[in-house]
């Protein structure tokens, strides 16, 4: 829907229906002057859904939540000057972990640049590395054809979703910013000379062909039929497609088959090759005979032990299967590297071995971790009956219901779903800020990937994490798909006590575990949230289940204690490596 009041409302309009065309129709809005042309154009455009933002920074992080949930980049839109930058922690994420992302920051024009101008800052390339593609898009001005427009919004389209990652245009506007009226037949006549045919056509106006990628599996046959002993680990996977494809692998070659919590397949899974626990299980000193080939497919696991354990077993080969040419090799062992579509390069793999029948040795090596790992949870199911962090993680991956899904913060929750929740419950989608691995923004992803997937979100989150964020509580006024937003509350950061840092007494209490005395009640009733603090197992359960069958935003805050969860953790390891 284009506006012909002015040039500058032209452009604007222009922007946003390319981005609608290209299949772009989610525009995450923070209030500003500057950005008016753009802000107006998305609210008057029928086919674009806007979500007003008031802090950028959230803004961000939940446009990294919806570009996770969908595949898809969500747009933002904000004024000129520091607002911009509040962009930049989500942009890191999704450039570290492929998420993405298109960002329509709006500047002064070029006169107004280095002249202390008010709210102008440097703007042009402000991402840096971490964007794959930026453009300082000129002032409007009828000297500049409208095609220009069309094929900057086209090409930055294309490289956000084709290399899977944020992408910046920095769009300069004069004054006026809104759309008042002045030679809008002008404009018009202009507008159908340069571009007769685009009023009449829905199509964006540069099509992209990407070309299929070759893939030949020759390499990977030859690698695995030299296996004698091999073991899948799989990261995190984009899609349900991508699961099923790794699914039907992990049943053709038999092998175990380690799924990180990021992955979607280490909850809610039957399949006999995979091993829930194999975080736990890899503390032991006895383990099976180590592989002579590991199979990595999908993003990074969360799990250190894993690497450590690659690390110190060199196997002879490491294949490292992933939809992009970035180097994913901390430990520098990784032998064979494919840079593939995940579904059709697996699919192709499977086809190879379609008569494949696992080996008395492969059965046996499946058997072997599949014992382990059943240990592993019996000394996790009799540990405790007392509500702390490591029962969160069981209940909330037993009980979550089928229809929702599950974002994880960072530190120690995401670790503790990993290493201990339960196999046997329902699979849902599940996703972290994994990229960078940061606490800030956790809240506001969520919020996205909630939009993105059209599904009711369990958020399982650190008080840190969830203070570092608490304004991102104003977006859950905008968003249908309710939160249960549950809130470790263990008054500092828990996941220092795991370190060796905390046996420096003198500055370890005020300088890493930063105690607080905050309760999250007042902040849920703030923001009008439903608010519930269990004190029991049996109590939590009720309230997990009153959050969902009610439908609304919950916030649930368990109150835990740093030292003793540091002590349940301990007492969990030593039975572990004390198993016979």
């Amino acid at each position: 829907m284009l506006n012909f009041s002015n040039i500058t409302s032209l452009w604007g309009s222009l922007i946003i229906e390319e981005c609608v065309r290209c299949g772009i129709d989610y525009f995450c809005i923070s209030p500003g002057s500057r950005s008016t042309p753009l802000t107006v154009a998305a609210a008057r455009n029928p086919k674009a859904r806007t979500i007003i933002c008031y802090d950028e920074r959230g803004a961000a992080f939940h446009a990294l939540g919806y570009g996770r949930a969908t595949g898809r980049p969500a747009a933002l839109i904000c004024t000129s000057g520091t607002a911009v930058a509040n962009y930049f922690p989500a942009v890191i994420e999704a450039d570290v972990d492929q998420v993405p992302m298109l960002i329509l920051g709006t500047d002064r024009p070029p006169e107004l640049r280095d002249t202390m101008a008010n709210q102008t800052i440097v703007q042009a390339g402000i991402f840096g590395r971490y964007v794959r593609y930026f453009f300082d898009l000129p002032a409007p001005t009828t000297a500049i054809s409208p095609q220009t427009i069309l094929t900057t919004i086209d090409q930055a389209i294309y490289r956000t979703t084709e290399s899977a990652g944020p992408v910046h245009i920095n769009c300069m506007f004069r004054k006026p910013l809104e759309p008042a009226r002045e030679n809008e037949l002008a404009l018009q006549d202009f507008f159908t000379q340069q571009l007769p045919d685009y009023a009449k056509s829905p199509k964006s106006y540069t099509r992209y062909t990407k070309n299929a990628k070759f893939s030949s599996v020759k390499a990977i046959i030859e690698a695995i039929e030299q296996t004698e002993r091999g073991i899948i680990s799989i990261g995190q996977l984009k899609s349900e497609q991508e699961r099923q494809a790794v699914l039907r692998l992990s049943d053709t070659l038999g092998w175990p088959t380690f799924a990180d919590i990021t992955s979607g397949l280490r909850l809610g899974i039957a399949d006999k090759n995979i091993v829930p626990y194999f975080d736990l299980a890899l503390m032991r000193n006895d383990l099976p005979e180590p592989p002579d080939t590991i199979l990595h497919i999908g993003g990074q696991m969360v799990s250190k032990r894993i690497l450590d354990y690659t690390e110190k077993i060199r196997p002879k080969r490491h294949i490292l299967v992933k939809d992009s040419s970035a180097r994913h090799d901390p430990a520098h062992t990784v032998t064979l590297r494919l840079d593939v579509d995940l579904v059709g390069f697996l699919g192709d793999t499977v086809a190879a071995f379609n008569a494949h029948s696992p080996t008395v040795q492969e059965v046996s090596q499946v058997n072997a971790w599949a014992r382990l790992s059943e240990k592993v949870d019996a000394v996790i199911g009799a540990s405790s009956s007392q509500l702390g962090e490591i029962e969160v993680a069981r209940i909330v991956s037993a009980e979550i219901p089928p229809t929702s899904a599950l974002f994880i913060g960072n530190s120690m929750p995401i670790r503790d779903v990993d290493m201990f929740a339960v196999a046997d419950g329902a699979r849902v989608p599940v996703a972290a800020n994994r990229g960078a691995s940061g606490i800030d923004g956790n809240l506001a992803t969520a919020t996205g990937f909630a939009v993105g997937l059209d599904r009711q979100i369990t958020l399982l989150l650190g008080d840190l994490t969830l203070l570092h964020d608490l304004n991102s509580l104003t977006l859950l006024r905008y968003i249908s798909q309710p939160l249960t937003i549950i809130v470790i509350n263990n008054s500092g950061g828990g996941i220092f006590h795991m370190l060796p840092i905390r046996q420096h007494e003198d500055i370890f209490e005020p300088n890493f575990g930063t105690p607080h005395t905050f309760s999250f009640e007042h902040a849920a009733a703030m923001f009008g949230i439903a608010y519930l603090n269990p004190q029991t197992m049996d109590d939590f359960r009720a309230a997990y289940h009153a959050a969902h069958t009610t439908q609304t935003h919950t916030l649930i805050e368990v109150k835990t204690d740093r030292v003793a969860n540091h002590a349940a953790h301990t007492a969990i390891y030593a039975a572990v490596r004390e198993l016979t």
